[in-house]
């Protein structure tokens, strides 16, 4: 039986979480289920990488217009597929205009997925050039004429069926034969490792935690390992270790913690995240303490498989439980990982986008 064409469209290449995480993980269950699966990422790895740095605005803009011509060799290509899969956008600038093309392609089915609140105004700092030409606008008239939906969130999904009802939640879910708990579990008589892995755009959440970490290590010792940051200088009292972030590395990265932290700040942006930070240490048989934002607040029970925290003065207690209780940090990691396996692991998710795929075929 002939495969079905799947061309999947994101704005980043694979080194983004979010499409790793929601498309290439999922390629090699997809094709065991009948379909051929393509990316295409508008950045490149190269501009990725340079992308959240701070300045270096001329040469942005440059690369930037010379991918956004070269993006319009999509509809060349229309006829080369049977579903389009779009991941947020098509273009991370303008209307919508290839999204609204491909839709329109006759016995073609169109996918939207989206695992952020970016139907608002967000842009990190590092690329306020862009900032007057993001057209988050486009959101709900993508959803609009989609066939069907997928939604990492109730939250987000409750904002796309005020457009379209074909709507599915799938959460951002996780390998659960990748993200393993480490061998031999914590090491005795080391100090504990208090972890955070993020991006240079999220550091502002790990930094509002800095009184909460320096009057944990009045009392406590411990080591507050960053990685994916690119540096976040030193917080008062605090030993401080960054690391680097890399895709090979990432799975071990959870591994080298035995805390999780996954501070938020709620509002209306942090509210559509699908919690994927604790999701990976919990994954990773880590005991996590997180924001009580979101949802979170549904992932995490507070007390039998992590923390949830709403105040300085929560953040700080359950903190303090965890440095101090080796058997504490052990049960809620082993309680943590079942959790995820259960429901938030790509074994039981991928059935669900394959689903999801059929159905769009089946509407056109």
């Amino acid at each position: 039986m002939k495969p079905v064409r799947i061309l999947a469209l994101s704005p980043v290449p694979e080194e983004g979480a979010s499409v790793r995480f929601r498309v290439y993980q999922y390629i090699p269950a997809l094709e065991a289920s009948g379909f051929q699966v393509t990316v295409s990422p508008f950045y490149t790895p190269a501009f990725f990488h340079i992308l959240y740095e701070k300045g270096k605005y001329g040469r942005k803009a440059l690369t930037f217009m010379l991918l956004a011509l070269k993006r319009w060799r999509v509809l060349s290509q229309m006829r080369d597929y049977d579903l389009f899969f779009i991941h947020r956008e098509v273009l991370p600038i303008g209307p919508p205009v290839i999204e609204m093309r491909l839709s329109v392609v006759e016995g073609r089915a169109l996918v939207y997925d989206f695992d952020d609140a970016i139907y608002l105004p967000n842009v990190s700092e590092a690329n306020r050039f862009i900032r007057l030409l993001k057209w988050p606008q486009k959101v709900p008239r993508i959803i609009r004429v989609s066939d069907c939906v997928v939604a990492g969130n109730q939250h987000l999904a409750q904002y796309a069926r005020s457009y379209n009802k074909a709507v599915t939640v799938i959460p951002t879910c996780i390998d659960t034969n990748k993200f393993v708990p480490r061998a031999g579990g914590n090491s005795e008589g080391d100090d504990p490792v208090v972890g955070w892995i993020g991006s240079p755009t999220t550091v502002p959440y790990l930094l509002s935690l800095r009184e909460v970490l320096r009057r944990a290590a009045a009392s406590h010792r411990f080591t507050l390992r960053v990685a994916g940051a690119g540096g976040v200088g030193q917080v008062p009292g605090v030993n401080v270790a960054n690391v680097p972030w890399s895709i090979e590395q990432e799975a071990s990265l959870f591994n080298t913690c035995d805390i999780g932290v996954y501070p938020l700040w709620d509002d209306a942006w942090t509210r559509g995240k699908c919690g994927f930070k604790a999701i990976q240490f919990m994954a990773s048989g880590i005991p996590v303490v997180a924001s009580a934002v979101g949802v979170n607040r549904e992932i995490i029970q507070d007390g039998v498989n992590g923390f949830l925290a709403a105040t300085e003065e929560e953040w700080g207690e359950k903190l303090g439980w965890l440095l101090s209780d080796p058997l504490m940090r052990e049960k809620l990691g082993r309680a943590g990982r079942e959790t995820i396996v259960e429901r938030y692991s790509l074994a039981v998710h991928a059935p669900t986008l394959a689903a999801v795929f059929r159905s769009a075929l089946e509407a056109v």
